[in-house]
């Protein structure tokens, strides 16, 4: 079943039109605007979690969470194929003369917020708080084994396997960098130091959790969305969000962290954690699970020079990213980034060569 034709028989609107916002889309729909949001199916375990963080954060004056859509059978979500779909109806939004700076000031009340939540003992299997270095090692040993599969394949390498093996030596020397860079800034002692400034976060933040509506109200989504960790992430998180989309800005940047230093202000070392996020290729990497997991017909129809066209594009936007923001934190806040030897991308001939000898049985 289609995406449309689900969410129509499970809501009972007709749909539109449908528009992508950062981690949202838009809906329009004969019934109003909706705001649909999605997540893994295993996160359907989370709703005592979820139910406990709504609640603790009912008692705050600052902000509000938006009231989650029910479905026909009355259920709060609906899964999928492996997918989990929420909605909320949508609001009037106010017009922000500086958006990046709301977000900003409003994610770090949101922080705040959360920072006297009780009970996160009871729900570690949705933490990652102190958990970044093994997570990251972890998806680093299965890109490794990925590219073992693929150097010991028999028979003709599709482009995106070609591609996987070009990329593999700077992509995994870049995520070996990000977990020194790490442990060197830090950051063991970071996650005890900023745990009085917020314990809840989003699995990767960014435009579309955090709303306004015409009078002003700071309204807060995408409750499916949230785990156990520190501000750090969140920041980091938005950052590489925007890269991705729009490549780096030095305005932007500044607005978004000047708006989040004037509600909470971030410490010194929190800054050197932020950029070891940045260097760490988390989304290349989910994208070659996702790809390792299609069945064989899929993996031949995936256009290898499209992949490589975003990836490639991505990577260097954040090439930039990583070499602007150390100077932006400098000149602005004072704080100095610890420096690294910059990685350039190889001509990694591995992957031709596994090729020829594929094509030459």
């Amino acid at each position: 079943m289609e995406e449309k034709a689900l969410l129509e028989e499970e809501y009972g609107f007709s749909l539109q039109e449908a528009d992508a916002k950062g981690a949202s889309t838009v809906l329009k729909t004969d019934q109003g605007l909706f705001y649909l949001f999605t997540a893994p199916a295993g996160y359907k375990y989370k709703s005592k979690f979820i139910e406990k963080v709504r609640k603790h954060l009912g008692g705050q004056q600052d902000l509000s969470m938006l009231k989650l859509v029910k479905t026909r059978g009355g259920q709060g979500h609906l899964v999928y194929d492996d997918q989990m779909y929420y909605l909320y109806r949508g609001v009037r939004e106010k017009q922000l003369d500086d958006p990046f700076m709301t977000c900003g000031q409003t994610l770090a009340q949101f922080h705040l917020a959360t920072s006297t939540f009780k009970g996160d003992k009871l729900f570690l299997p949705y933490s990652s708080l102190g958990n970044w270095p093994s997570m990251w090692r972890r998806k680093l040993r299965h890109y490794t084994e990925c590219r073992d599969e693929l150097v010991e394949l028999e028979g003709e390498l599709t482009s995106m396997d070609e591609y996987l093996l070009t990329s593999f030596t700077y992509v995994h020397q870049l995520g070996e960098i990000a977990v020194h860079y790490l442990l060197a800034s830090g950051y063991d002692k970071v996650v005890k130091e900023t745990a009085a400034y917020g314990k809840v976060a989003y699995q990767n933040f960014d435009q579309g959790f955090m709303l306004w509506n015409e009078k002003g109200a700071r309204l807060v989504a995408g409750e499916w969305n949230w785990v156990l960790d520190m501000r750090a992430r969140d920041i980091g998180q938005w950052l590489k969000a925007e890269v991705k989309r729009d490549g780096w800005q030095d305005e932007k940047a500044a607005s978004f962290l000047d708006g989040y230093n004037r509600v909470s202000p971030l410490l010194p070392e929190e800054y050197a954690v932020i950029y070891g996020l940045m260097l760490y290729p988390g989304r290349f990497l989910r994208l070659v699970e996702s790809y390792q997991e299609l069945p064989l017909e899929e993996k031949e129809q995936v256009d290898g020079r499209l992949w490589r066209i975003q990836l490639d594009q991505e990577l260097a936007r954040m090439e930039e990213a990583l070499r602007r923001y150390p100077r932006l934190v400098a000149e602005r806040y004072g704080v100095s980034i610890p420096p690294i030897d910059w990685l350039w991308r190889p001509e990694d001939e591995e992957a031709k060569r596994v090729s020829d000898e594929a094509s030459s049985e």
